[in-house]
């Protein structure tokens, strides 16, 4: 009996709890949180059926395992026993990956956006009542009050005390105001009939001229955007537009926020310079980037902008691939000589130690001294003094020998942490871009990889953490990306089987979230609506509209159309005021106004390029045609023998 008290003790070890309801989660993130005193549980049933039978409050923690102030606030507060200690005893803790659940984020942010009149972040904070209505909201709160703002200390003791049935009005008046916002219709309006020039306007009112990009600092690489300004190029020969999009495209090539050494973009850019980033590595990041960059070499044949395409996908398939398809993201954070996980620490150089370490390995120290000039490793540094993140300050040359050692000297160190989940939509994202760059055989093995891995018995999956089968239910993004993917993977292969799984899993989305004329994200008791917003990458909503149009092409489905008429109606007055803010909407209204061109013809004739500067041209295989036919959203219209007239008559409808 003693020798069972004394082996408690040292497991247990003053009262800490060794694992809590996490340890068995999916979530790579979740899985960090699974040792702290905290006892969090899942978002689920159990924590709600909790927090109701013991009349407890909610305390909701939403993050992702990459994210910088989430590491942060864990090791001041949800480590700490006097917070723990509070939290379990006056609250059901609950912990939700973002990525996990974006849904159930998206629905939170917006409520701490109506209430905080600015955007929010993570982690975000939230307090809900037992019966899960919102309370407050707030990002990273430290653990003491301080400076003006509040603890976490402060604001659990304030609500675990405050009077209930007063809680329970502000939460009921909160939930009204969210779903009021949520369901709100705006007046329809009559699309401006020169739209395309003012949203190069727009882009144009927010554009830094100097330093290229969209705002001042921080910097975010808004792939999209991009796109968007090229399709609009190719669309009015506007070069302003094209001019802004290449630019940014360049900057960011050159800049701070690549990775000049390995390849690979951070997500964004502290600077207006593009100089120093954040350094977490995304997969959507880069996914949406490569996308770009591929448009941006379409249009330009710039070497750089293949040089850039070349060396990511290299880097992504080195620290992201696994059996054909993607982990999610790399921290920020990592280890550096003392051991002590710092920002950046794994990237960034010393110049003294770098000049020795290129000189000691046969570089002369010319040379070397050239090449640190040409990369922007200074001695004076520029980022936390002393050390520098590399970014390109002259145009010379830099020999293959260099780069290699310097790739090599950052190995020696730890690389920092990688959530290793595999995410339908991201991967998604990331094989429609290999398959934009020219990389289609890699692109198609991974997508057959994410297609056996996610899409089981005719069940589409969002996300599993290797070797566990998938169990979470795919969402909007899943089924927008992936059939986006797969459109992408006909276009490039002719491949049947894509085509009709395209077909199938659009038609799935309107069935599974097209609920009584309105978009959910999700086909479960959560009701989070879609909006056409892009956010931290391209608006699942905006992108399955896409879809919608492209599929009532081929399968003349005119009710197909009329839901996407009706959801950019709802719109109609966002879209007209601020249109370079919903650049993948705007693509939807550009498809809708200016026309979808199929190109219908036996397989054997649509391998060749279709050379015309329109972005909406579309093949699509159809055997027993003789001839090459021409289709928009309302009908075919022109027969004819070969490409070249095909060629012929867009840019003759173009008027060029």
């Amino acid at each position: 009996m003693k020798n069972l008290f004394f082996v408690l003790i040292i497991l247990l070890g003053e009262g800490k709890i060794l694992a809590n309801q996490l340890k068995n989660s999916l979530s790579p993130y979740l899985l960090q949180h699974k040792d702290n005193p905290v006892d969090w549980y899942e978002w689920g049933d159990e924590a709600f059926k909790k927090a109701k039978k013991e009349k407890k409050l909610i305390f909701l923690s939403i993050g992702y395992s990459t994210c910088h102030w989430c590491h942060v606030m864990e090791h001041e507060s949800f480590e700490d026993k006097e917070v723990a200690n509070l939290l379990n005893k006056y609250y059901v803790s609950i912990k939700v990956d973002k990525e996990q659940m974006p849904h159930v984020d998206n629905f939170y942010q917006l409520g701490y956006r109506i209430l905080n009149k600015k955007g929010g972040g993570w982690p975000l904070t939230v307090i809900l009542t037992s019966d899960m209505k919102p309370l407050f909201f707030g990002t990273y709160i430290p653990k003491n009050s301080g400076y003006g703002s509040r603890g976490l200390l402060h604001l659990l003791n304030f609500f675990a005390h405050h009077d209930r049935s007063e809680l329970q009005k502000s939460a009921d008046e909160i939930e009204k105001v969210i779903k009021k916002y949520q369901t709100l219709k705006q007046p329809k309006e009559k699309l401006d009939k020169k739209i395309e020039l003012k949203t190069i306007k727009g882009f144009k009112s927010i554009y830094d001229f100097k330093n290229f990009g969209f705002s001042i600092s921080p910097k975010f690489p808004q792939a999209n955007s991009i796109e968007l300004l090229l399709d609009l190029y190719q669309l009015t020969k506007d070069k302003v537009a094209l001019s802004m999009a290449t630019n940014m495209l360049k900057a960011m090539a050159k800049g701070g926020i690549y990775d000049q050494i390995d390849g690979g973009f951070y997500r964004y850019s502290v600077d207006e310079r593009w100089e120093i980033p954040h350094f977490e590595k995304m997969l959507y990041t880069n996914a949406e980037l490569l996308s770009a960059y591929a448009l941006g070499y379409k249009i330009t044949k710039n070497p750089l902008f293949k040089k850039v395409i070349d060396e990511s996908v290299k880097e992504i398939d080195r620290r992201f691939k696994h059996d054909g398809v993607y982990f999610s993201a790399s921290d920020a954070d990592s280890k550096d000589e003392d051991g002590k996980k710092q920002e950046g620490s794994f990237f960034i150089y010393d110049y003294d130690e770098t000049l020795e370490y290129l000189v000691k390995n046969g570089v002369s120290k010319k040379e070397a001294k050239e090449a640190l000039y040409h990369f922007g490793i200074e001695e004076d540094g520029n980022f936390d003094g002393e050390y520098s993140n590399p970014h390109i300050l002259d145009d010379k040359k830099v020999s293959s020998k260099v780069k290699e050692l310097l790739s090599y000297m950052r190995d020696k160190k730890e690389y920092p942490f990688i959530d290793k989940k595999i995410n339908t939509a991201w991967n998604a994202l990331y094989i429609k871009a290999l398959f934009e760059c020219g990389y289609t055989k890699k692109a198609k093995n991974s997508l057959d990889s994410l297609l056996a891995l996610m899409y089981k018995d005719d069940v589409l999956y969002h996300q599993t953490l290797l070797p566990h089968k998938p169990t979470q239910k795919a969402i909007l993004e899943d089924y927008a990306f992936l059939s986006d993917a797969l459109f992408e993977a006909y276009q490039v292969t002719l491949d049947e089987k894509y085509l009709a799984l395209f077909e199938k899993l659009t038609y799935k989305s309107v069935e599974l979230f097209y609920k009584d004329g309105a978009w959910r994200e999700s086909d479960d008791e959560f009701e989070s609506y879609a909006n056409i917003e892009d956010n931290n990458y391209k608006s699942p909503l905006s992108t399955n509209l896409e879809n919608l149009l492209k599929l009532s092409a081929i399968k003349g489905d005119f009710k197909l159309q009329v839901k996407v008429k009706k959801t950019i109606d709802s719109y109609s007055k966002t879209l007209n005021e601020l249109p370079h803010y919903y650049p993948s909407a705007m693509r939807v209204v550009l498809m809708m106004k200016d026309d979808v061109y199929l190109v219908k013809a036996k397989k054997d004739s649509l391998y060749s390029h279709i050379k015309v500067e329109y972005p909406f041209v579309y093949k699509v295989a159809i055997e027993d045609e003789k001839r090459y036919l021409l289709c928009g959203l309302q009908t075919c219209f022109k027969e004819v023998d070969s490409i070249k007239e095909i060629e012929k008559e867009i840019e003759k409808i173009r008027g060029r």
